[in-house]
């Protein structure tokens, strides 16, 4: 899902001066140009370029924007997050992954939901092998 940002002609001015007041702070200002550039109507895959950060991060600073405004912002910490249940058995699954039976993100998650017990969406489940490197020894045991 897309968030959209529509900001004021006061947020925006506001957004550019916390630019010149945090330059020495790299975390706050990624969470800035996020923002300002959402406003520009840049796609979150032109911004996770950009700024060197993940899709879901993109989604998760626009939406405290959205929640909790500029404050929200940049008082965000990643303890907030909730970790996956999948993440205690991420090494399994890396594992599953490298199988020579395994050869599809399906067949992968057929495999979790079967030995772990997990039913987990596939576009879910599908981001999730790609952010934690699972995805890509897939494909290195299929092409090996």
């Amino acid at each position: 899902m897309g968030y959209k940002v529509n900001l004021t002609r006061e947020e925006e001015i506001k957004l550019k001066q916390l630019v010149k007041e945090n330059q020495n702070r790299k975390n706050i200002l990624k969470r800035i140009y996020c923002i300002l550039l959402k406003n520009e109507g840049q796609k979150n895959i032109n911004i996770t370029q950009l700024l060197g950060i993940h899709e879901d991060t993109v989604a998760d600073w626009t939406k405290i924007y959205l929640k909790k405004g500029i404050e929200g912002l940049l008082k965000y910490k990643y303890s907030e997050r909730r970790k996956s249940q999948l993440h205690p058995y991420k090494t399994r699954i890396k594992r599953m992954a490298s199988a020579k039976s395994v050869k599809t993100i399906e067949q992968l998650q057929y495999k979790v939901k079967k030995n772990l017990g997990f039913d987990v969406e596939y576009s879910w489940f599908y981001r999730y092998c790609r952010k934690y490197g699972i995805y890509k020894v897939l494909k290195e045991s299929n092409n090996g």
